[in-house]
């Protein structure tokens, strides 16, 4: 028996996550704005600060951007004075990337203000909800593996 699955594109998986992602980042993105950065800037200091110093391809992988915008994101973190990079002493081909104290600073900052936000978020759906959709994020990213 074949099975005709027609799935109107509202109810297309991609598409609800990407807007998901875009009501929730409304409530990340004054924050960041009001502090000169753009939402890959926070997600790479983010990494970086949980982390702790890391190879460019982790921090590829971990922050979610692709290496040549990575490129030119850490480019102008740097220029900011908001990380450093240094070659690998065995495999020159290899960079690592840490955070500078100016960027944990800023970080320890913006910490209570990002906090504040998922805290308004989670009033948005309730905490078990906001938990629920979490957990079935993850089971669907971990199902990758």
């Amino acid at each position: 028996m074949k099975v005709n699955l027609v799935t109107k594109y509202e109810d297309s998986l991609p598409l609800q996550l990407i807007r998901a992602r875009d009501i929730a980042m409304e409530y990340f993105r004054p924050v960041l704005a009001s502090n000169d950065l753009t939402e890959q800037q926070w997600r790479v200091m983010r990494v970086l600060d949980t982390k702790g110093e890391i190879d460019f391809t982790t921090l590829s992988r971990e922050s979610c951007i692709l290496s040549p915008s990575l490129t030119g994101i850490i480019n102008r973190l740097e220029k900011l004075g908001y990380v450093e990079k240094k070659k690998c002493e065995h495999d020159g081909r290899k960079s690592y990337i840490h955070l500078t104290a100016k960027a944990e600073s800023l970080v320890e900052r913006l910490r209570p203000q990002i906090e504040e936000q998922y805290v308004a978020l989670k009033e948005r759906i309730g905490e078990d909800r906001y938990s629920e959709l979490s957990n079935l994020l993850n089971e669907l990213i971990a199902s990758k593996h």
